[in-house]
């Protein structure tokens, strides 16, 4: 549901809120951004911290998970 709320339900992304596509995106991609959110290592999320806060959240068995259910969005 985190997910969806920004990326849409399909991970199409909402390029009017510059929100990016995960849909298709390689699982080990995916799961190395999330850690970096998580770690404060990546910021691109700027003043929202939406991303760094969720990332946060997850262990890294949600991560896995995610990441692979990301790359098999079509």
């Amino acid at each position: 549901p985190a997910c969806m709320a920004c990326h849409g339900p399909t991970g199409r992304g909402n390029p009017a809120a510059s929100y990016p596509a995960l849909k298709g995106q390689r699982a080990i991609y995916t799961a190395k951004q999330l850690r970096d959110y998580a770690s404060n290592a990546r910021r691109s999320d700027g003043k929202t911290h939406i991303m760094r806060d969720i990332a946060s959240r997850l262990n890294e068995e949600d991560i896995l998970a995610l990441a692979s259910y990301a790359q098999g969005l079509k």
